[in-house]
Parts: C-alpha cells; sequence; structure tokens
C-alpha cells in the first residue's frame, strides 16, 4: 500500500513530536534538581600560591547518570587551549564543602598541563586562582590561573660534582682545561637579565652533555638547580662526568662468513682508545660501507668489576658474500609492439682480499648496444686509509664502432663518511670499417686524469629513511686521433678534453614510515670538437626514468627528481616520483658537412630539449632478496604506453 502524500503546512504537531519534547522536559527539570539539591552554582576561592593538588576531602554523591561537563581554564582570564583529552570532565565532583581543588584526574592534568606551559616560558608560579563550579549538568566548570611575574635569569654556573666513589676505578679525573671548557660553555643559551625559559635550561644541558661526551665520557650527568628570590632564578648546573670510557676490546657477535680481525680493524676502534659518540656512529658506518653486513646494531658498553677499560660489543647481522643483481625491462614502441631489454650484475666478496669485491656487468639496453663491464676494488689494502681498484668496460655499438675503457682508481677515506678519489682513465675508440657518411667514431686514443670526492651519511645502508649521499668526479685529458680519415672532418689531432660528473640525493623522514628523497644529477664535457664515444647516454630505470634506456646523448645535462615513499617494513616500500631534466647535444664533426654527405637527415646544430616523466612502483623483500617494480611515463606518453622495469637483487 503506498503511503499518503505529505503536507506542506503542519497546523500542529504530531503526537511523536509531543512525546519528545515531553521527554526533553522532564530530562531537563530532573537535570535542574539535581543540581539545586547539589549545590553546584556557587565559586569556591583559592590563594594563588596554592598547589594544583588538593587535600583529602569527601566526593559528593552526585549520579553517575550526569552528562560531562565542558573544562574551562583560564590564564590571566585569557582562554586555554587545552587537548581534547581534557576538555572534559567527568562527575561525581566534589561540593563546595570542601576546601581545596576537586580530586578529580582530569582536572589535576588540565591544571599541571598549563602550570607547566607557563612554567616552561618563565612562569615560575603559575598556580590556581578560583573556581566556579557547574550549576547544572552540561555547565562548564571553570577554573583561573593567574601566571604571577615572568622570571629573568640572574646569574647562571657550571659546577663539576665528583663521582660518589673516588678511590674507585670508576673515578673521574677531568683535566683542568676540560673544567675551564666547561665554564665558557655554560651561558649559551641563558643570558642574565633575559626571561627564563625552560627551553633554554635544556639546551644548555644538552650543550654540557655533547660536551663530555667528546672528552669519552659517555655516563655524564647534568642536573640543575633553581634558585628562586624576588621573580629571578639562578641556575646551577652540576656535571657529573662519570667514567672515561677506554676500550680495553671489542667483540663483534654475528660474525660467521667473514674475517672478524679484518671487521674490527675496519671499525676503527683500538685497544685503548678513548671513545665518544663520534666514534661509536664512525664505528657502524665503516663497518656498513664494507657491504658485508646487513645491519650494524647499536654499541653496548660493558665494564668487568676492578677493571678500568670498557668491553665494546656489537652485534652485526652479515649478508651473504655473493650477489646478483637482475633488471628486465619492456620498452613499447609508438606503432605498436615493444623492446624487451636487460641487465645482469655478479658480484664476488672477499675475492683475493678480506673485504674486497669482484664483480662483472652485463648489459644490452639498446638493440644494437652490447657493454660488458669487469672490475676488482678493495677499500682497505691492510690497516690503511687506502683502497684501490681497476675497471674494464667495453662496448659495442653493433658494427659503427667498439670503445674499451681501462681505468684505475685510488681511494683514501678521511673519515667514515668521506673520501677523496683519484682516477686515471684511458679510452680506446675504434671505428668500423664503414663508408664515410655512415661514421659516428674516429680512431683514438684519449687518456685521462681525474680527482673527485663522496660522501655518504644515512641511518642505513638499504633504503635509508635519513641523511644524503654525494659523489663528484672532475677529469682532463688528451684525445689524439689517429684515424686515416681525420683531414677530412677537422684538422686536429690532438684535442683537450674535460669532464664532470655528479649526484646527490638526501634522505628526509617528516612522518613515521614516510621518506622524502630528493636527488640531482649533472654531466659536463667540454671539448673543441665531439664524436659520438665523447658523449654521455642517460635514460632509463638507473637514470631518467620514463624514457627508454640510454636514449639521450650529451655534452651537458642536468636532471633532478624528487621520490615519496611510503614503508611497509625496512627492505619494502612502495614510491611515486616527478623527474624534469634539461639536456644539449652537441653537432658532432661528421654533420652540418654537405659535401660529404647531402643526404645525410642529422641535424646540422647542436640540440636542446627540456624532459619530465612521473610513475609508480614498489621494492619488496622476499626470501630470495628485493623485487622491484617500476612504470615510467615520459613526456607525450599516454599512461597505457609506460615503460615497465621488473629488477631482482639476490645475496647468494
Amino acid at each position: 500500500m503506498s503511503s499518503p502524500p505529505l503536507k506542506k503546512k503542519q497546523n500542529r504537531l504530531p503526537r511523536p513530536c509531543f512525546r519528545v519534547l515531553f521527554l526533553a522536559f522532564m530530562f531537563w527539570f530532573w537535570g535542574g534538581f539535581c543540581g539545586m539539591n547539589n549545590a553546584f552554582a556557587r565559586s569556591a576561592p583559592l590563594a594563588a600560591t596554592q598547589a594544583p593538588s588538593a587535600p583529602s576531602s569527601t566526593i559528593a554523591a552526585v549520579p553517575d547518570s550526569l552528562s560531562l561537563h565542558p573544562l574551562h581554564l583560564k590564564l590571566d582570564g585569557r582562554r586555554v587551549s587545552l587537548p581534547d583529552s581534557l576538555r572534559k570532565i567527568e562527575p561525581p565532583i566534589i561540593t563546595e564543602e570542601a576546601a581545596g581543588l576537586p580530586q578529580n584526574d582530569v582536572l589535576q592534568q588540565a591544571i599541571r598541563y598549563v602550570t607547566e606551559k607557563a612554567g616552561a616560558d618563565g612562569y615560575l608560579q603559575a598556580a590556581p586562582d578560583s573556581l566556579r563550579l557547574p550549576e547544572s549538568p552540561g555547565d562548564p566548570l571553570q577554573l583561573w590561573i593567574s601566571r604571577g611575574c615572568r622570571f629573568s635569569l640572574s646569574s647562571i654556573e657550571a659546577r663539576l660534582i665528583p663521582t660518589a666513589n673516588p678511590d674507585t676505578a670508576d673515578a673521574t679525573a677531568v683535566p683542568e682545561q676540560s673544567e675551564a671548557e666547561l665554564q665558557a660553555l655554560a651561558g649559551r643559551y641563558l643570558r642574565p637579565g633575559r626571561p627564563f625559559r625552560q627551553e633554554s635550561v635544556e639546551r644548555e644541558i644538552r650543550a654540557q652533555l655533547d660536551f663530555w661526551e667528546r672528552e669519552g665520557y659517555l655516563f655524564a650527568r647534568v642536573q640543575p638547580e633553581l634558585h628562586i628570590q624576588d621573580c629571578t632564578v639562578a641556575v646551577t648546573l652540576k656535571a657529573d662526568p662519570g667514567p672515561l670510557v677506554q676500550v680495553e676490546s671489542l667483540r663483534l657477535t654475528g660474525v660467521n662468513r667473514n674475517n672478524p680481525v679484518f671487521l674490527a680493524r675496519v671499525s676503527g676502534i683500538r685497544e685503548g682508545m678513548v671513545l665518544n659518540a663520534a666514534s661509536l656512529r664512525a664505528a657502524r658506518l665503516n663497518l656498513e660501507n664494507t657491504g658485508l653486513l646487513a645491519s650494524v646494531g647499536e654499541a653496548v658498553l660493558m665494564q668487568e668489576p676492578g677493571s678500568s677499560g670498557f668491553i665494546v660489543e656489537i652485534d652485526v647481522e652479515e649478508r651473504r658474500t655473493n650477489a646478483v643483481d637482475l633488471l628486465f625491462g619492456y620498452l613499447p614502441d609508438p606503432g605498436g609492439g615493444g623492446t624487451v631489454i636487460g641487465t645482469g650484475d655478479l658480484v664476488l666478496r672477499n675475492v683475493f682480499l678480506p673485504g674486497s669485491r669482484l664483480d662483472l656487468q652485463f648489459e644490452r639496453l639498446q638493440q644494437f648496444v652490447t657493454r660488458l663491464d669487469l672490475g676488482f676494488e678493495s677499500q682497505h689494502i691492510g690497516s690503511t686509509p687506502f683502497g684501490a681498484g681497476a675497471r674494464f668496460r667495453f662496448e659495442q655499438q653493433d658494427t659503427l664502432y667498439q670503445v674499451r675503457t681501462l681505468r684505475l682508481n685510488g681511494r683514501y677515506r678521511l673519515s667514515s663518511t668521506t673520501s677523496l678519489i683519484a682516477s686515471l682513465r684511458q679510452e680506446v675508440s675504434v671505428s668500423g670499417a664503414l663508408p664515410v657518411a655512415q661514421l659516428r667514431v674516429l680512431d683514438a686514443t684519449s687518456l685521462f686524469t681525474g680527482f673527485g670526492i663522496t660522501f655518504r651519511d644515512t641511518d642505513r645502508l638499504r633504503n635509508p629513511t635519513r641523511g644524503a649521499e654525494l659523489s663528484f668526479l672532475a677529469e682532463t685529458g688528451i684525445k689524439r686521433i689517429t684515424d686515416a680519415n681525420r683531414e677530412q672532418f677537422t684538422e686536429r689531432s690532438r684535442l683537450n678534453q674535460q669532464e664532470l660528473s655528479f649526484s646527490a640525493r638526501a634522505y628526509l623522514s617528516p612522518l613515521r614510515r614516510q621518506v622524502i628523497s630528493p636527488g640531482l644529477n649533472g654531466f659536463l664535457s667540454l671539448s673543441p670538437e665531439y664524436t659520438e664515444s665523447d658523449l654521455n647516454r642517460f635514460g632509463g630505470a638507473r637514470s631518467l626514468r620514463g624514457y627508454r634506456e640510454e636514449h639521450f646523448q650529451a655534452s651537458r645535462m642536468i636532471w633532478g627528481d624528487a621520490e615519496y615513499r611510503y614503508l611497509l617494513d625496512e627492505t619494502s616500500y612502495a614510491f611515486v616520483f616527478g623527474a624534469l631534466g634539461w639536456y644539449e647535444r652537441p653537432a658532432l664533426i661528421f654533420e652540418g658537412r654537405p659535401t660529404i654527405a647531402p643526404e645525410d637527415p642529422r641535424p646540422p646544430a647542436s640540440q636542446r630539449e627540456w624532459l619530465r616523466s612521473w610513475g609508480f612502483g614498489f621494492a619488496v623483500g622476499t626470501p630470495l632478496g628485493t623485487m622491484q617494480f617500476s612504470y615510467a611515463l615520459g613526456r607525450g606518453d599516454s599512461f597505457g604506453n609506460g615503460k615497465v622495469h621488473v629488477g631482482l637483487r639476490a645475496d647468494i
């Protein structure tokens, strides 16, 4: 049966509305009756210096069915914004007969919240002043708090106190120089005559603790004492340095596959050295940089009875000695179909020398481009900060040309985060037996020397969340052209060339499980004239994503990207990215010469172009290793025409 239509005007209320109004009236009447019986309507004055806690008193019998009372706190007449958990107070509430504040947990927490906040800003005597109890259910409970005067700093002093047992092995023997530096350090954030702030006191304490940690007193304690008089406060920072931490021995737990003597030497912790926070952090980075460990735990200091030295114990998790890194990609063609490309990298560690690395890489990034890369490196030669390595690279561009490169590297570790690099590189380019119009390179030999720097300071080696990485290399050299066809293209037989390359990436974690990683990369090649072997190739999954592998050739290029990651666990995350770049490709010495190749369609002038891309993907840690997937789109690509890359990095 269909219901009758509703009328637009109603002259009288229906019966259900009468019932609602009647119930509301009874509820209001009952609340007012209970409110009068409990006499909530008067104010209870409090002394300005009264502490927030109240003496014991009798709680009035108030029905539990009453609604919550809003809590209003005013600091010198101004309403204070409270956290959500402190904005309402539950009955029962003490009646006016009780002297002091009601015994209510929420109220006590709210008072502490306000007075501590005022005290942190220099109002050290902020205290409740007066209270107004609610008259009926739903009415607010109002409390006035007086801040009092704002305290200023009259003086600050740093004082050294001895250890509890000066005759034991743990006795503190602080040099007089350290005591003088401690006195000079006091007052860095607190200045006499300025308003007193709790934050400044905490910064003073942190500065003194940092000072003692640098000196090797890792168990130092600093206790502030406040002397209050006439709205001024004198601060005394009492420092107990504790024992000087000297290393007795180093224990690395969890080491089975690697040489523990080598790892202990690399860590930089030596017997008898004074240990501080910087050396412990450096030890962690040194161990991570070996590439042999999956994780490095925090150092634990232990001291045996009667001993003045400390045992340093670090728990580590080893990686499998060798690794395989595979990457496959599918690049759709504009006219349909696509191309499959791939790279493979085999890494063998601890070959010939502890901590050494031998890697073999094979790449087929374009249909007619094949590349083979073989390298060996030892970052630590004996107990010195020196390292050395060699790398051979062979590149075949179909039948057009081939390039063979031999590079020798030397490394000197300035610190656990920074290394200096020196390089010597020889490059031999050989042209194929081609007609002159098809030449892309000339037979030539180049010799380069270079200098660079690397920096890495991250919280962990894989999937970092904080820190930065940087590499920079500048090279200069001479290219000697020995090709028989040289005179048809250039009068120069010798070219002075310079190359510069850099890459930088930062890791920021503004929120838990979230990482923002911006990066910047660049390359610059300066030469009077260019052949194709002088240009830098970029594009693809390991450079500017969203484009074909090594699709671009440039003498100048710069590009940056920003990647947002959501961490699933320590080895897994999902990401989205955006990238922007610019490059310049100069005209080669073969181009722009119509007398040699009038039918050649290649551009005679240099090319400049802006590039952009975006995409998404994920990395997942599996029992086999870390699996990666990315889907990227370059400028002009439709969503269904993106570049797909799948990779797997597995320790074996």
